[in-house]
């Protein structure tokens, strides 16, 4: 069933959406995860599709999967490796992306390709990032350079994480929201389009 649904807001990127739907989705609702992400991505022209993972406490396991267009981002929980048929499912979903794009992407898509049972291509943002300023070879650094009216700072903090781990075990390292890197992904490859950055998809 659907977790819960929550609300993503920014001010830091100008000209791109105020705010995205955030939904939660459990491997049993995958099948509703689908219908809801095939709409999104449909209901309009072609567009790239954010990509961010969340790794499980231990070992290599993905634990959140989060999927983004520009104003919606669809989070799937991995309590623990989906099932032949859900990997079935995810393949399918996957195949309808035309444009997939994420920050070091190399790393995400083996471990997407492991836990699907397939290949799974995209597009590496980071390398469009890279530079000897390490100021400009972040997401937000990067943006900045060509707009000078994003908040780079403001972006960076909240893709590091602006919340600290609570708890017994807490380390006092802050906690990367990955639908908001999901989303902000999405945008960013938006803004690049609109910029006239060149960015070549695979087919």
């Amino acid at each position: 069933m659907l977790s819960k649904t929550t609300t993503l807001d920014q001010h830091e990127i100008p000209g791109e959406p105020r705010s995205a739907v955030v939904r939660y989705y459990s491997l049993g609702a995958l099948t509703e995860l689908e219908a809801d992400f095939r709409a999104a991505i449909h209901s309009g022209p072609p567009c790239a599709v954010g990509v961010s993972i969340e790794l499980a406490p231990v070992g290599t396991r993905i634990q959140t999967l989060a999927l983004a267009t520009r104003d919606k981002v669809f989070c799937l929980l991995l309590p623990q490796s989906p099932s032949p048929a859900q990997c079935k499912t995810l393949r399918e979903l996957f195949s309808n992306i035309l444009y997939l794009a994420g920050f070091e992407f190399s790393h995400i898509i083996v471990l997407l390709s492991h836990t699907f049972g397939s290949n799974v291509t995209g597009y590496d943002l980071s390398t469009l990032a890279l530079s000897k300023h390490r100021e400009t070879a972040t997401p937000g650094g990067f943006l900045n350079t060509k707009n000078p009216s994003v908040n780079a700072r403001r972006i960076n903090e909240r893709w590091d994480g602006d919340t600290v781990r609570r708890g017994e075990t807490s380390s006092g390292i802050p906690e990367p929201d990955y639908a908001l890197r999901a989303w902000f992904t999405a945008m960013y490859v938006t803004l690049l389009y609109r910029y006239s950055i060149p960015i070549h998809f695979p087919h």
